[in-house]
């Protein structure tokens, strides 16, 4: 979810620090008290910067998400003119370099907290889905992409096939099969070949 207005330096500081204690407790297990301490300041601090604890968790939520974005929306077209596997091949990178945004919202995807409106947090998560779910109808209406494909299920593939490797890689990377391979984002994209080209005789 984008802001309204810009964050204030303050608010940032907040976010950066609460993210990773939402993504480890999840929202329940996450207090105002905790946040202040690690902030190293007040509860009055906090909600000098946000009205309660839920907003704070969505704001994190959303900050998380916003900075995902970019590996949808900057990726440039291969030699091949293949977007959507260049953008799957962005998002792995920035899963990889963002650890703790990756465990907030697959906590919240996964998990969820009953005290959660689900409601406001799939629609702060939808807004990425339905960004790649563009990607992918671009890609179709360019015929990069098989027009009785659906656009969804592309999406869906990617962002699976991304938080697998993501979650398994430090084990996977040990298997003799994946030895040839020199990091989890060069095998994601054998992976990712192998289900766009299919492996099924015709």
């Amino acid at each position: 979810m984008t802001q309204a207005t810009p964050l204030s330096e303050g608010a940032q500081r907040i976010l950066r620090i609460a993210a990773p204690l939402f993504a480890v407790k999840g929202f329940s297990g996450v207090s105002i008290n905790d946040i202040a301490e690690a902030v190293g300041g007040s509860k009055a601090n906090i909600f000098h910067h946000f009205p309660n604890k839920q907003a704070l968790y969505l704001a994190a939520i959303g900050s998380a998400c916003e900075a995902f974005r970019s590996a949808y929306g900057k990726a440039e077209d291969g030699s091949d003119g293949d977007r959507v596997r260049a953008i799957a091949g962005r998002h792995l990178a920035r899963m990889f370099a963002d650890p703790d945004s990756v465990r907030l919202i697959l906590r919240e995807v996964f998990a969820g907290d009953k005290g959660q409106d689900r409601a406001r947090v799939a629609g702060i998560l939808h807004q990425n889905f339905a960004l790649l779910v563009g990607e992918v109808e671009e890609e179709q209406s360019r015929g990069r992409v098989r027009a009785d494909v659906d656009p969804a299920m592309v999406a869906l593939t990617v962002l699976a096939l991304n938080n697998f490797f993501f979650q398994s890689w430090s084990i996977l990377e040990r298997f003799e099969e994946f030895r040839p391979f020199a990091s989890a984002q060069e095998c994601a994209a054998a992976a990712f070949d192998t289900l766009a080209e299919g492996w099924l005789q015709r």
